[in-house]
């Protein structure tokens, strides 16, 4: 059986997002703007639920006060979210953050909520759900569902109703909502991130900025006015790679 999101979860005005990446492993920054659904997002988690959803509403009250209509640019990103698969997710998916880069950070503090900064320019930004938003009641039940204490005979009955309580309140609270309602965001003047967990070297990033050639056509580069086809030219820059790269030294 194919899966798909809930008929009233599909037919809901969920908010979408903007996104540019590089074009390849070593490539320069793609103008073509791509569109993240929640159902992206959904396939990438494994699931949809109330902690993913409430991450969407907290990333676009965020992406509209930091970037306004513009793309969200995920190669030059650093994000921090709490330490929660679902909240971890959205951050890695829709900011490129990851975290054996050191680009993505926890700090569970943040609750529901995010800091992004932009690497180019150090500019950084915060955005965290509205106290008590959520139901406490929920909260708590999730809390003690973690602790594995409770027998199959309970769980299996009491998860029932739990997921029950977390979708009413996504139907009847959240989706009545727009996101910068309940979820504040505001640029950060001191941005301090936490330590990262890991940190290697990023290297489909490194020639993002580097400009589209000057005389050699790109068939795979759709965007790109074309250029004359010029034999000469493209077989000289095909001997050269051809040498290697020592020969360019």
């Amino acid at each position: 059986m194919k899966w798909t999101l809930a008929r009233w979860l599909e037919d809901a005005a969920l908010p979408a997002f903007q996104v540019l990446d590089t074009r390849s492993a070593q490539g320069r920054l793609d103008p073509r703007v791509k569109t993240v659904t929640v159902a992206d997002l959904v396939l990438a988690h494994g699931h949809a639920c109330d902690g993913l959803l409430r991450g969407v509403w907290a990333m676009r009250a965020l992406a509209d006060v930091a970037f306004g209509d513009a793309p969200i640019d995920r190669s030059d990103l650093l994000v921090v979210s709490k330490n929660s698969p679902c909240l971890g997710d959205v951050a890695a998916y829709l900011t490129g953050g990851r975290a054996r880069f050191g680009t993505h950070r926890l700090d569970d503090s943040l609750g529901v909520g995010f800091q992004l900064q932009r690497l180019s320019s150090r500019e950084a930004w915060e955005v965290r759900e509205e106290p008590g938003f959520f139901p406490a009641n929920i909260v708590a039940w999730e809390a003690d569902f973690v602790k594995g204490e409770r027998s199959a005979s309970q769980m299996r009955e009491l998860l029932a109703v739990h997921e029950a309580a977390q979708w009413d309140w996504v139907r009847e609270v959240l989706l009545s909502s727009v996101p910068h309602e309940h979820y504040a965001a505001r640029r950060l003047t001191d941005f301090n991130p936490p330590a990262p967990l890991h940190e290697a070297r990023r290297t489909d990033t490194v020639n993002r900025l580097v400009p589209a050639p000057l005389d050699l056509p790109s068939p795979d580069d759709p965007t790109q006015v074309a250029t004359p086809y010029d034999p000469e030219t493209w077989n000289h820059w095909q001997r050269r790679y051809a040498a290697g790269p020592d020969s360019m030294s």
